[in-house]
């Protein structure tokens, strides 16, 4: 039947193909691991002191220098200061211990929303999860209190965290706007 036009036939392929998509795109790749991002070596030198540069840096001075004085956590050669930004919620920043650079991060994070934790309390969420010798770090959280889900981010070095996965939690367990 090459030539012919047949309205059922392209009807059926024309749902065929929708459905194809619609269930593809409901596929979620598999979060990365640790090791699928690793840094080239953990430094293990005195860490640089915090270049303070931003309002915001030095409202937060004691905890970032205090965190920045911790060995490394995350990447290779940065530490992670955190502080609270109310219950269940924490801001942080990222600092280069070789140079003294701070990378703020746009976003807080909150703890996912406890009828989702509840459902799922078989499987451990860490809110943030990072380690030294990796360039991946990973929230399952809700960033600036929306958007609940789990999100995973690579360090670029010279430029900040890059997102490479975000998967949202369901509809029913987002905040309301």
């Amino acid at each position: 039947m090459l030539g012919s036009y047949n309205p059922r036939m392209l009807r059926q392929l024309c749902i065929t193909c929708v459905l194809t998509l619609s269930v593809g795109a409901q596929v979620v790749a598999s979060r990365p691991s640790f090791k699928d991002f690793p840094a080239k070596e953990v430094f293990q030198g005195k860490p640089a002191a915090p270049r303070l540069v931003t309002r915001g840096e030095r409202m937060f001075q004691t905890r970032i220098r205090n965190g920045a004085d911790n060995p490394v956590e995350f990447a290779g050669h940065y530490t992670l200061p955190r502080w609270g930004c109310g219950a269940g919620c924490s801001a942080f920043v990222i600092v280069d211990s070789t140079t003294g650079r701070i990378y703020d991060v746009p976003f807080s994070l909150v703890d996912l929303p406890y009828p989702w934790m509840e459902k799922h309390s078989e499987e451990p969420h860490d809110r943030m999860s990072f380690q030294p010798d990796s360039r991946l770090i990973k929230f399952d959280a809700c960033l600036n209190e929306a958007d609940c889900g789990f999100y995973d981010y690579v360090m670029v070095e010279g430029k900040g965290l890059k997102l490479v996965r975000k998967e949202l939690l369901p509809a029913e367990f987002q905040p309301a706007r």
